[in-house]
């Protein structure tokens, strides 16, 4: 899933502007929502909507292991609330993770993106579909080179190809943040 950097919530992103994890997440798995019932999210009722999620989420990992068991702290923590909310608030999770380096309100005092060591998929079957970015942007006349944040994102693959992300969070001390 190459992440539509296009999106007017990516492009329009600004300091001190509330970032839509959630509604960049849904436009990021869009497919994967319209194979459960064929209609964008919001026109679901909560109830699909809590399915249909909780099937793309069933299907999702992160750093090579299943997110419901690497966020099994929070999700236990979430259990005073419905389904649904539970639903939702992994989503707010798992987003706030993969799309952080668009974040401007998350920028360090250098002006450097946000960065996470959890790389997240969608496991159909054994065939892996990763949150990744293919972006290149002209640098003279003939040449072209990553931007940033599509080199944030080679390195976290080359981290998970080396098997060099943590496992649960209880590990992600050890395998430090940058």
């Amino acid at each position: 899933m190459n992440i539509n950097t296009d999106n007017p919530i990516i492009k329009y992103s600004e300091e001190g502007k509330v970032f839509p994890y959630d509604k960049l997440f849904y436009a990021t798995v869009n497919d994967y929502i319209l194979e459960y019932k064929n209609a964008r999210l919001d026109k679901l009722t909560d109830k699909d909507a809590s399915v249909c999620l909780a099937r793309i989420i069933r299907k999702m990992e992160v750093n090579g292991v299943p997110v419901q068991q690497f966020f099994k702290e929070e999700l236990d923590d979430w259990n005073d609330v419905s389904n649904y909310t539970r639903v939702l608030r992994l989503c707010d999770l798992m987003a706030r993770d993969i799309f952080c380096c668009f974040d401007k309100n998350r920028y360090d005092e250098d002006g450097n993106f946000e960065r996470v060591n959890r790389y997240y998929c969608i496991n159909n079957d054994g065939k892996r579909d990763f949150f990744t970015l293919d972006e290149f942007t002209k640098s003279g006349l003939f040449k072209k080179v990553r931007t940033p944040e599509s080199e944030y994102f080679q390195e976290l693959q080359r981290k998970f190809d080396a098997d060099l992300l943590p496992k649960n969070k209880h590990d992600e001390e050890l395998f430090g943040n940058r």
